[in-house]
């Protein structure tokens, strides 16, 4: 991307501020970038300082955006003041607490990074600890605060504690799900498996055990959560494969396999992948919702999250 064009996109993003005052947080994050992109950092850390001024999760978020920026231009006095604002702050999400961590991992400052990485656990609640133990939990924001956790203390030569000996089981679980079917996914590529719109009440009437929501709103919404969070651990590409029941049942009676298992479904992902069956998340916001509700993103999943 040329600085002109990516001046005109943040130029165009400033523009829907007033249009769209629900997702001024999203779109000063979305226009920061694209102004430091552009070459104008000072534009960027200006809108940085507005988004900061929201509060809550979003501002904590823009916090740890303003640092790097401020690491970047060598003001690191200030940045480290955004962190330590941060803390101040005690947010409840872990969310930006680990953007700290692999930002402050990044520079080198490992020890501050086990600090910040250990904050970002103790945000994270029970059910998120154990949701990393279900199927593709390995792909939960939870596993990567942990893993990022383990990283660190193991650069820093501290011995393994029951925290990182679990990150090891789940790592070996999730090489052997993705198996020799297909080449396996690039560094900071992931590849998840969803069931479009219209597909979710009969995938949950064929296997409810896995699809345990009938109510299409409430799975692609949990999707779409588990894609941001994905997103801000700092996964540069999410691949969306789409499938169906009928392609399920039809890859399944092929391959003599059970449509049940997740290996045969993994094998399924994989197929559909390779023959280009795969969409880029996130789309544009005034492109079509992932989803398959044939609305706009912006105006679909890609509306800012409530809480």
């Amino acid at each position: 991307m040329t600085t002109e064009s990516a001046a005109a996109i943040a130029a165009q993003l400033e523009a829907e501020l007033e249009q769209y005052p629900g997702e001024r947080g999203q779109i000063l994050l979305e226009a920061a970038q694209a102004w430091r992109q552009a070459g104008d950092d000072d534009r960027a850390v200006a809108l940085l300082t507005q988004a900061v001024a929201l509060g809550g999760e979003e501002g904590g978020n823009a916090r740890v955006n303003l640092a790097e920026v401020l690491f970047d231009l060598g003001r690191a006095e200030q940045a480290q003041t955004q962190l330590d604002e941060l803390r101040c702050e005690q947010l409840s999400s872990p969310v930006p607490y680990h953007l700290a961590a692999e930002l402050l991992e990044h520079l080198g400052e490992l020890q501050q990074a086990l600090t910040w990485f250990d904050l970002a656990v103790a945000r994270l609640s029970k059910q998120e600890l154990a949701d990393r133990n279900t199927e593709f939990g390995f792909f939960s924001h939870a596993d990567n605060v942990v893993t990022g956790r383990r990283r660190v203390r193991h650069a820093l030569g501290l011995p393994p504690d029951e925290l990182d000996e679990s990150v090891q089981g789940l790592s070996e679980r999730a090489g052997a799900l993705v198996g020799a079917s297909a080449e396996p996914a690039p560094p900071g590529e992931v590849r998840v498996l969803f069931w479009p719109r219209d597909e979710i009440p009969r995938a949950h009437e064929a296997w409810p055990h896995l699809v345990q929501h009938p109510e299409a709103d409430t799975v692609i919404a949990d999707r779409e959560a588990a894609n941001r969070e994905l997103s801000e651990t700092g996964i540069a590409r999410i691949l969306m494969v789409p499938l169906t029941t009928a392609k399920l049942r039809e890859f399944a009676t092929r391959t003599g396999s059970d449509p049940a298992a997740e290996d045969t479904r993994l094998a399924c992902m994989n197929e559909i992948f390779e023959k280009g069956g795969a969409l880029s998340w996130p789309p544009a916001r005034n492109e079509p919702c992932w989803c398959g509700s044939g609305a706009k993103y912006k105006k679909c999943c890609g509306r800012p999250r409530l809480s």
